[in-house]
């Protein structure tokens, strides 16, 4: 990994929040890092909280600015962070690693990271993005959460969260690198071929609908999820419009 700039806090309330207020009062190098032992008031997708243990956990932002990608094409970022994560937790021998749409990192079927990336734009170019990831590491037990998991409950042992922060910081350059090259097609055909319950009867529900089976046949390049109904119809869906039912 080339050199970056990383800086450490003790305990913030958002790794996001605190990039962003940064880049507000300072011109940021790209590809500046914030790393929390603590997060108080982490956030997922749709305002969701990310349960955190000090310690246990890898709470990170990353600012990375873009020169060349265009505003329809920004749901590649999602797609290469989520293979970025994917294939870190892979090469550590976590088992049975998937991406449940959009971009939460499961094991065994269950969540061990969730993604937040916000954007800013410049005309019809992307021109930065404030990258927020939170690893469970070695959590051994979650709070009304029957869906979550860690690195050490799936595989078996426990890991050096620092050691676990520069190799998932390795496979992100890695992959934004490829976003910068423009090398779409590859980031699309990977990032679907390890989709969460891909082709596999699953029952989601729509936002004020009821739970329905439909078959996951992957995602579309803007982002949208195909799902294949008892009719052998394809449709597509929004992020706010349909939930997994677990």
């Amino acid at each position: 990994m080339s050199l970056v700039n990383i800086i450490k806090l003790s305990a913030t309330p958002s790794t996001n929040t605190y990039l962003k207020d940064l880049a507000k009062t300072c011109s940021l190098k790209d590809f500046t890092v914030v790393v929390a032992a603590r997060q108080t008031k982490g956030r997922g997708q749709f305002g969701a909280q990310w349960q955190s243990q000090p310690n246990n956990s890898l709470t990170l932002s990353v600012f990375k600015r873009f020169s060349a990608v265009e505003v329809s094409q920004q749901w590649y970022i999602s797609m290469a962070v989520s293979m970025a994560v994917s294939e870190m937790l892979k090469s550590l021998k976590i088992p049975e690693i998937t991406i449940k749409w959009p971009n939460d990192i499961m094991s065994r079927g269950k969540k061990c990271c969730g993604i937040l990336i916000e954007n800013t734009v410049k005309g019809t170019l992307l021109d930065t993005s404030i990258i927020g990831i939170g690893l469970n590491v070695n959590e051994n037990q979650f709070t009304d959460l029957p869906n979550a998991t860690s690195m050490k409950l799936s595989h078996g042992n426990s890991f050096d969260v620092s050691q676990v922060c520069r190799l998932l910081l390795d496979h992100l350059q890695g992959q934004l690198i490829r976003l910068e090259n423009l090398e779409y097609e590859y980031i699309y055909k990977a990032y679907n071929l390890q989709l969460f319950r891909l082709d596999t009867v699953t029952v989601f529900k729509t936002i004020g609908g009821s739970p329905f089976n439909a078959i996951l046949k992957g995602v579309t390049r803007e982002g949208l999820l195909l799902l294949e109904n008892e009719a052998n119809q394809i449709n597509t869906y929004h992020l706010k419009e349909i939930v997994y039912c677990f």
